[in-house]
C-alpha cells in the first residue's frame, strides 16, 4: 500500500483574538472620524455684532464650526478635558478678516512717471497669460489666508476664469488660501480698463472683460459668467480710465438676471454719476466711489447699498509715490489731508449710515509682501476718522453681508463656520495691532499655530 502523506489543515485563530482585533479596529476608526474639538481662551474677544472688546471669554470649537462661546468660568470639566486647549490669553481674538474687492490674479507694476492706472494690463495680458496669473494668484491666497484673511471677493482682472481654477483648487487643498467669492470677467463697456488701446487692438480687452452691447446681451454675459462658476457680479457703471458708462436699462437687465440665481451685482463705479445710475440699476453695491454727492448717498441709504472704499492708507500712498515719482514731496500730504477732512466722502457716508464693507482693490506692485495692502486698508479707514470697532465690522459682520456669507462667517458665535484669528491684544487701542497676527483658523482647520 503507498505512503500517504499526513494531510494538514490550517488552524483555525483563536476567536476572542479576532473580535479584540475588529473592535479595535471599529474604535481607531470612530476615533478617526470625530471632529477636531478646541477651546480658545480670549485675551479678548471681538464681539463684530456689537463693537465691544469682551474679556474672559472661551470659543468651543467642533469641526468646522463654532460650537459655543461663552464665559471661561463657566467651562465643565468635560469642555476642559475634551477639548483642546489654545491660550490666546494675550491676544485679542476675532472673525476672521473679509476682503470684499482683491485681484488675487493681477499685478500691476508701476514706473516713474506712470500716471495712467491700468497702464501695465496690456503687459499682464499678453506676456503673463491666464496660467502664469493663475500661479502667482496662488501665491497670493497663500499670503493672504496666513495674514488672516480667510475670505475674499474677486472681482476680475482675471483673464477668462482663471479665477475659477485657483477657488477649485484653494477648495480641493490643492494649494492653501481664503474661501473666495468669484466674479470671471466683469461686465463692460466698449474697451474695458485698457487705456488709450488702438481700435485696431479692441479686442484685446476681450481677454479680459466681458464687452457687453445691450441689454439682452448682458443678460447672456450673466448667464455665461454663472455657467462658468461665479459666485457674485461685477460690472463697471463707468470703466475709467476710460470714457464710457453703462446706461441704466443695462445695469438693471443684469441685476434682475443675477438675483434669478441669488447672485449678487456690485458696480465698479468712481464719480457721482456713474453712483446714482449703478445705485437706480439695482446693484447691491459699489467700488471706490470716490465722489458721491450727499443726495446720492442718501439714495444708496435708502436701497440699502453698500459702499466699499478702496482707498489705502498712508504707508501705502507713501510706497506709491516713492516709487512713481520719488521727487514728489508735496502728494502724500495732500492725500492725508483729504483723507482727514470732514468732507473727505468715507466720514460722509459713514455719518449718513451708509452700509460699509472693507475692500482693497490690492494689485499694485508695492514692493511689499503680499496681504500687506489688503489689511493697511483697514488701517486707512481709521485714519480717515472712522472709529476702530468700526474699521473691524467693516471687515467681518458688513463685509460678510456684502460678499454674500450673512449669517455664516464675520461673527464668532455658535452655528457659524470657524474662521477664527488673533491679533495684538491692545488692537482695540492701536489698530496697527491688526498687522500682527498670532494665529488663523479657516473652518476649524489651524493656519498659522498659536503664538503669544
Amino acid at each position: 500500500m503507498p505512503h500517504r502523506e499526513s494531510l494538514s489543515f490550517p488552524q483555525i485563530p483563536d476567536m476572542k483574538k479576532v473580535l479584540t482585533f475588529l473592535c479595535c479596529l471599529i474604535v481607531l476608526s470612530a476615533l478617526a472620524q470625530q471632529p477636531d474639538m478646541y477651546r480658545i481662551n480670549a485675551g479678548k474677544l471681538f464681539n463684530s455684532e456689537t463693537g465691544l472688546f469682551e474679556k474672559g471669554k472661551t470659543i468651543l470649537v467642533r469641526g468646522d464650526k463654532i460650537e459655543q462661546v461663552k464665559a471661561t468660568d463657566k467651562l465643565t470639566a468635560e469642555e476642559t478635558s475634551n477639548y483642546t486647549l489654545v491660550d490666546l490669553s494675550a491676544s485679542t481674538v476675532m472673525p476672521g478678516l473679509i476682503d470684499c474687492h482683491t485681484h488675487l490674479l493681477y499685478r500691476e507694476i508701476i514706473w516713474p512717471g506712470n500716471n495712467e492706472p491700468s497702464m501695465d494690463m496690456n503687459r499682464a495680458l499678453t506676456l503673463d497669460g491666464d496660467a502664469y496669473r493663475a500661479i502667482y494668484g496662488a501665491a497670493r491666497a497663500k499670503s493672504y489666508i496666513e495674514a488672516g484673511i480667510t475670505t475674499v471677493q474677486d472681482l476680475g482682472n482675471s483673464g477668462l476664469f482663471a479665477d475659477m481654477a485657483l477657488k477649485r483648487a484653494i477648495n480641493e487643498g490643492l494649494v492653501p488660501g481664503p474661501r473666495m467669492r468669484t466674479s470671471g470677467p466683469g461686465l463692460s463697456t466698449e474697451g474695458g480698463q485698457l487705456p488709450h488701446t488702438i481700435f485696431k487692438h479692441q479686442d484685446l480687452a476681450k481677454d479680459e472683460y466681458r464687452i457687453v452691447k445691450n441689454a439682452e446681451d448682458g443678460i447672456t454675459a450673466v448667464r455665461e459668467n454663472v455657467n462658468q462658476g461665479a459666485t457674485v457680479i461685477k460690472i463697471f457703471a463707468n470703466n475709467t480710465p476710460n470714457n464710457t458708462m453703462l446706461r441704466v436699462e443695462e445695469i438693471r437687465a443684469i441685476v434682475e438676471e443675477a438675483h434669478r440665481y441669488r447672485i449678487r451685482v456690485t458696480a465698479h463705479a468712481t464719480n457721482s454719476r456713474s453712483v446714482y445710475t449703478a445705485v437706480m440699476g439695482g446693484v447691491d453695491g459699489i467700488e471706490h466711489g470716490y465722489s458721491i454727492e450727499d443726495s446720492v448717498m442718501d439714495l444708496m441709504v435708502k436701497k440699502g447699498v453698500f459702499l466699499v472704499p478702496t482707498d489705502g492708507d498712508s504707508l501705502m500712498m507713501k510706497q506709491y509715490f516713492a516709487i512713481n515719482d520719488p521727487n514728489d514731496s508735496t502728494s502724500i500730504h495732500d492725500f492725508m489731508k483729504s483723507i482727514r477732512s470732514p468732507e473727505n466722502r468715507l466720514m460722509r457716508a459713514f455719518k449718513k449710515g451708509v452700509k460699509i464693507a472693507a475692500g482693497s482693490d490690492d494689485y499694485i506692485d508695492f514692493h511689499l509682501p503680499f496681504s500687506v495692502p489688503s489689511k493697511r486698508t483697514i488701517l486707512g479707514y481709521n485714519q480717515a476718522g472712522i472709529p476702530v470697532a468700526d474699521c473691524l465690522k467693516f471687515a467681518t459682520i458688513n463685509a460678510a453681508e456684502q460678499a454674500n456669507f450673512k449669517g455664516k462667517v464675520g461673527v464668532l458665535k455658535a452655528g457659524y463656520i470657524a474662521d477664527i484669528i488673533a491679533v495684538g491684544a491692545n488692537v482695540d487701542r492701536d489698530l496697527e495691532e491688526l498687522m500682527d497676527v498670532r494665529f488663523v483658523m479657516k473652518e476649524g482647520k489651524l493656519v498659522v499655530p498659536a503664538r503669544k
